[in-house]
Formats: structure tokens, C-alpha cells, sequence
């Protein structure tokens, strides 16, 4: 795979504007949240996520720790689609909302929202998948 200097060298050689666009995929394991949260207190989630996701992620029974997982894979994922486009994305400016039919989707605010425009990208798709003990989020960006 070329590194950015290769990348770099195909984007200023090509005649074409190099399309937007990236995917982003991450795994997060369920266990390592519950551990950082152990180690540094709940105050740490509240670097990580907005107070609507840390709503959304609470059960009858306090936090679920798979929603919670999840939520981080998928702003990791959004911050290397991103990346992938030489662009910087903050934790709390992505923000994984519920649809009218419960399905994720990401909404970017602040300067990660104009990050985002000056690489061309207009929309983004996000499945998130977990498990007992992991998470797993694919962003797509065009």
C-alpha cells in the first residue's frame, strides 16, 4: 500500500481532481472501555462522547457497554475516513445519532463539520455491528 508521499505523488500527478471519498473501519473491544472507565473515572467518557450519545447508550440497567463500544468504533472510523483525506476530526464533533427506525448515522459539528467540507465530502454511511465482547463500526464517506 503507498504511504502519503506516494499518495501525494499520484494526486499532483493525476489530471484529474482526486474524488472524495474513504472508508473507515474499527473494532473496539468492549473489555478496554470498561477498563479505561475503571482506570479514569466516567469523566473520561465525557471527552469522548456527547451527552446525547451517552444517553443513548444507557439501559434500564445504567450503560451498556456494547452501545458504548460501538459509538467510539464508529468515531474512530469517521476520524480515518478523515484522515485518509489528510484531515484531523475531534471526538465530541462526531456525533453517532439514531435514525426514525433506530439505525446509526453520524452527524460531524464544529470545525470536524468543515474538516470534513474541505475534503469534498458530503455525506456518510455507518453500520455498527457488536458482540459481548466487541464492537465493530464501517463508516463510508463520499
Amino acid at each position: 500500500m503507498p504511504g502519503p508521499e506516494a499518495l501525494a505523488a499520484l494526486r499532483s500527478a493525476d489530471a484529474r481532481p482526486w474524488p472524495p471519498g474513504g472508508v473507515g473501519v474499527d473494532i473496539v473491544s468492549v473489555r478496554r472501555i470498561r477498563d479505561m472507565v475503571g482506570r479514569c473515572g466516567p469523566v473520561v467518557l465525557d471527552r469522548l462522547l456527547t451527552s446525547r450519545e451517552l444517553a443513548d447508550a444507557r439501559g434500564a440497567r445504567g450503560l451498556v457497554w456494547t452501545r458504548l463500544a460501538g459509538r467510539i468504533a464508529a468515531k474512530e472510523a469517521t476520524k480515518k475516513v478523515l484522515g485518509s483525506r489528510g484531515q484531523t476530526a475531534r471526538w465530541t464533533e462526531v456525533e453517532v445519532r439514531l435514525g426514525s427506525h433506530g439505525e446509526p448515522y453520524v452527524e460531524l459539528h464544529g470545525r470536524t463539520r468543515l474538516a470534513a467540507e474541505r475534503c469534498g465530502l458530503t455525506g456518510m454511511l455507518l453500520s455498527i455491528s457488536h458482540e459481548k465482547d466487541v464492537a465493530i463500526a464501517v463508516v463510508l464517506g463520499w
